[in-house]
């Protein structure tokens, strides 16, 4: 995952709870399917990217990339009382089915996919990880992007999941269950090298389990909803 703000995932651990105070409250989120929802994404992007150094400034504020517009990507974004603070791209690799045939890593990563892909029949890259640099010291973002993006895997039903990990993060994407494949690497239209990283759908719940629970998570709360373009109360309604 693309960004600064990993700085503390090393906090990730069985059962930790994750608080959520009077200003978590009112989170949601939802798929950015709107042109003013995709805005807000490569905004908050362009904010993250820019504070940590990885890109250059761009006009009009916004960092957006070809795969934007292919229909096997899709943007999550997080509102905090309506404020857009987070964001993460789930792509699905899918050799069978049209506009389905590319992900990002592929083109850092060609060989080592195919082979890791073998016979599988889906495969999933998240990207794109961001928070606003308000919240860039907010580990509750995170998690919350990473329980979204689960919940997009599973409903895809993704035989195995690809990651571009800067090297800093290696630690934490290997507790996640996540093993080395190759690297480093450059990644398209970022200033740093990341290596790739998989995680194989036997692990996945693994992985659920090692996730943080959310405190006083909304009543009925079902981030599987998600994938059918709902807004998902994450702490409680805004």
């Amino acid at each position: 995952m693309q960004s600064q703000h990993h700085n503390h995932l090393s906090t990730a651990s069985a059962g930790f709870l994750m608080p959520a105070d009077a200003a978590q409250r009112g989170m949601t989120a939802r798929l950015a399917e709107t042109d003013q929802q995709r805005r807000e994404v490569f905004a908050l992007r362009h904010k993250s990217y820019l504070a940590g150094g990885f890109i250059d400034k761009r006009p009009g504020g916004l960092f957006s990339d070809p795969f934007d517009r292919r229909p096997n990507c899709q943007s999550i974004i997080v509102y905090r009382q309506a404020r857009p603070v987070a964001s993460v791209r789930v792509c699905v690799l899918d050799a069978g089915q049209p506009g389905w045939e590319e992900i990002p890593a592929l083109h850092v990563f060609p060989d080592e996919i195919r082979a890791e892909l073998g016979e599988c029949g889906r495969a999933i890259e998240i990207n794109r990880l961001v928070r606003h640099p308000d919240y860039a010291a907010d580990p509750v973002l995170v998690f919350v992007l990473y329980q979204l993006a689960s919940a997009m895997i599973l409903r895809h039903g993704a035989d195995i999941v690809f990651s571009c990990v800067r090297r800093n993060h290696i630690p934490f994407y290997k507790r996640l269950k996540f093993a080395p494949i190759a690297g480093p690497r450059s990644y398209p239209e970022l200033k740093f090298a990341t290596s790739l990283m998989a995680c194989s759908r036997e692990n996945y719940a693994a992985v659920q389990r090692m996730m943080p629970l959310l405190e006083n998570p909304a009543p009925g709360a079902d981030f599987s909803n998600l994938a059918e373009g709902k807004t998902v109360n994450v702490f409680g309604r805004p």
